[in-house]
């Protein structure tokens, strides 16, 4: 007969416990390692269009490549900001410093993206988010903008911005669409939810338990 006292349940709920919540936590540095550091000096040229874009501290990102003269980064971070998941950005005749961005509490600004500009031509953003409610503004040379004045926004939600040549803020306001503070908007759901995933988890395991001590001790009865 096999005896699982008391003792024993609780060392194994609270290893996997632990084991739960750190994890996450170990996978996600294992993951920033693996990230592309660049430098304030760095520049993203686009020969084509006789373009730079550069930013105004260092950074990391997964991934950034230049495609149909555009540069795509994947999980783009700098100036201390959560993860940008997916920015496309291009110019044109226009060399293009993005400085901060910034997203908020659902309640008030959903992002912002402020950057300035050396050159009179053309600047282009995809923040790669899909957009159900609100809409854009765009401030350019410190003067809010409607749009079609300076500025469009394409079906894919895609900002051409037409009219800077100083500085340039594009922000997009939602009530509804993101949920959640700013901390907890841009961590993958497993960290997210991981405090619930743990109880949930330990619960199972505790039923579990109890079940084969019952079914053992009523097999003892038995012998």
């Amino acid at each position: 007969m096999i005896i699982i006292d008391r003792k024993t349940i609780l060392t194994s709920i609270a290893a996997i416990s632990f084991i739960t919540l750190v994890l996450p936590w170990i996978c996600f540095v294992t993951q920033a390692q693996t990230d592309t550091t660049f430098k304030l000096t760095d520049k993203f040229d686009i020969p084509a269009y006789n373009s730079t874009i550069s930013f105004a501290t260092g950074g990391t990102y997964e991934r950034a490549s230049l495609e149909n003269n555009m540069w795509k980064f994947v999980n783009l971070r700098w100036n201390n900001t959560g993860p940008l998941e997916n920015l496309t950005v291009s110019a044109q005749d226009s060399n293009v410093k993005i400085t901060t961005y910034q997203r908020f509490n659902a309640s008030t600004v959903a992002a912002r993206l402020r950057y300035t500009v050396v050159g009179h031509g053309t600047q282009t953003f995809n923040f790669g988010f899909v957009m159900k409610e609100g809409g854009w503004t765009v401030s350019l040379n410190g003067r809010s903008m409607g749009e079609n004045e300076g500025y469009s926004v394409s079906p894919d939600q895609t900002i051409t911005v037409t009219g800077a040549t100083v500085n340039a803020s594009i922000s997009y306001f939602n009530l509804n669409a993101f949920g959640g503070t700013t901390e907890s908007s841009d961590l993958p759901f497993y960290l997210k939810h991981r405090v619930a995933i743990a109880t949930g988890i330990v619960v199972a395991v505790a039923v579990v338990l109890t079940v084969v001590i019952r079914r053992r001790n009523h097999e003892g009865k038995r012998v």
